[in-house]
């Protein structure tokens, strides 16, 4: 373990480009991060074009561009920007020079300016991860649950992170900037590979890496992954009168927090960890208008009392022309750019953003 430690201090510190050396820097991420070299990693150099196409075009075929319109659409229904531009994909990957393709199973590496070292051992220590417990099997689960593939990408990129001593960016920009940079939840990758690895060595870290997972929630809290707790479920009517459910996606902790944290709202993660289960989901008028419909699920009655108290404010930063009125059986809607409703009952909050909101989401209540 020392020398494990004192390997990442001393990698860290280099901060010089690197050419690829892929034997060399592959059993040094080897070294730094347990997990044994089963093959060599094929790698290509490609020009800065070549290489920003590659990623591009290998980014798309996990988000397409149906799942990036619809994240789009509900976004914007957030407050996390003003209007639904057409759905643009920013690969980190293009800003760090190197990314391994575990579909491809190959090192990609932009010619110039060359990538440093450590993000290259970080992609080796990705591409011993994939030879070890295959990243395949998470190909398409985008698609299926939102949540579970943003856990999944953080234990991956934790380990790498955790062994290379590659870190993340400070969080800033435009609202969608910011949340999409939490969502990443690199640090708490990290956070959860460092700790298993401490109450049990490697292998204790292989168990994520063998078995994701399921939730940002195991991801956040080493004791929710110990004892593998589900998240509960939530499930969304597909009509609510003219209204048809369009589309709809798991809503994690993680999302929970990086939306509160986004916006500013005071303590955002304390909030957040009440978090039980969550579903979102679009739901579209006759007239082809959408509304966005947010139903989470709390641990404890004072858990979702908390979120009530939470979601005013972050209204207030998200929706500052948003006006107050009384809506009962509802906490509170707004009447503004877009109607907004909010309600608790029990341990189940509503929220509803666009037109018919206070419509839907006192339908939604009704049904808790």
């Amino acid at each position: 373990m020392a020398v494990v430690i004192c390997s990442a201090l001393a990698l860290s510190t280099t901060g010089a480009p690197a050419a690829a050396t892929n034997h060399g820097l592959l059993r040094e991420a080897s070294n730094l991060s347990g997990l044994p070299v089963l093959r060599v990693v094929p790698e290509k150099m490609l020009a800065g074009a070549q290489y920003d196409s590659a990623i591009l075009s290998a980014a798309n075929r996990e988000y397409p561009r149906s799942l990036r319109s619809t994240d789009a659409a509900l976004y914007a229904r957030l407050g996390l920007m003003s209007r639904v531009p057409q759905a643009r994909l920013v690969s980190a990957s293009q800003a760090s020079r190197a990314w391994y393709d575990p579909a491809a199973r190959k090192l990609l590496l932009r010619r110039t300016p060359l990538p440093q070292r450590a993000r290259i051992v970080n992609e080796l220590v990705r591409a011993l991860v994939d030879q070890n417990f295959n990243l395949r099997r998470v190909v398409g689960l985008r698609l299926r649950d939102r949540d579970r593939a943003l856990a999944a990408k953080a234990i991956v990129d934790g380990t790498a992170a955790l062994a290379s001593g590659v870190g993340g960016s400070p969080v800033r920009g435009t609202p969608l900037e910011r949340f999409l940079q939490l969502e990443s939840s690199l640090d708490a990758g990290k956070a959860l590979a460092k700790q298993l690895r401490y109450i049990g060595g490697s292998r204790a870290l292989a168990s994520a890496l063998r078995s994701f997972p399921q939730t940002t929630e195991q991801l956040l809290h080493i004791d929710k992954f110990l004892e593998r707790e589900p998240a509960l479920l939530v499930p969304l009517p597909t009509r609510i009168g003219d209204w048809k459910l369009s589309t709809s996606e798991t809503f994690g902790e993680l999302d929970v927090r990086s939306l509160l944290l986004t916006f500013g709202v005071s303590n955002a993660a304390a909030t957040a960890e009440g978090w039980g289960g969550g579903r979102v989901g679009l739901y579209v008028s006759p007239a082809g208008e959408t509304t966005a419909a947010l139903v989470l699920r709390w641990d404890t009655i004072d858990d979702a009392t908390t979120w009530r108290e939470a979601v005013t404010r972050y209204v207030g930063a998200a929706f500052p022309d948003a006006t107050a009125y009384d809506c009962p059986p509802l906490d509170h809607c707004w009447s503004g750019a877009s109607t907004l409703a909010s309600g608790v009952l029990g341990t189940t909050s509503v929220f509803s953003s666009g037109p018919g909101g206070a419509t839907l989401a006192a339908a939604l209540f009704a049904r808790t």
